[in-house]
């Protein structure tokens, strides 16, 4: 997942034009940056995209309901609406609740 995101990272900053090139480029760049992190901030990252992806998932939990839904509100404000609310339960999860979300999308909890 980590080196994933360095990759990502990698082809959104690159200039090189030819697609095989860039993607080849940032393949090796991502490896070389993954293994010159410490183990510390491998941690961080994962934690960071960990929290990012538990987050999604509770946005496309309400989404596919009618919370926040209010009848002259617009999709705009509910969108709103429903990234704070799920930002703010995040915040709330215990950690029980974390390690089974994260069980759910067959993902691993690391602890702080």
């Amino acid at each position: 997942m980590v080196l994933d995101y360095l990759y990502q990272e990698c082809v959104v900053a690159s200039q090189v034009p030819s697609e095989v090139l860039k993607r080849t480029g940032c393949m090796l760049e991502a490896k070389m940056k993954y293994e010159s992190l410490s183990t510390k901030e491998r941690i961080e990252i994962y934690s960071q995209l960990l929290e990012e992806e538990i987050i999604n998932y509770l946005i496309k939990n309400v989404n596919n309901s009618l919370v926040l839904d209010w009848v002259n509100g617009s999709p705009e404000k509910r969108e709103i609406r429903i990234n704070e609310y799920a930002q703010n339960q995040y915040r709330l999860l215990s950690k029980a609740e974390k390690i089974a979300i994260c069980e759910k999308l067959e993902l691993r909890y690391l602890s702080n």
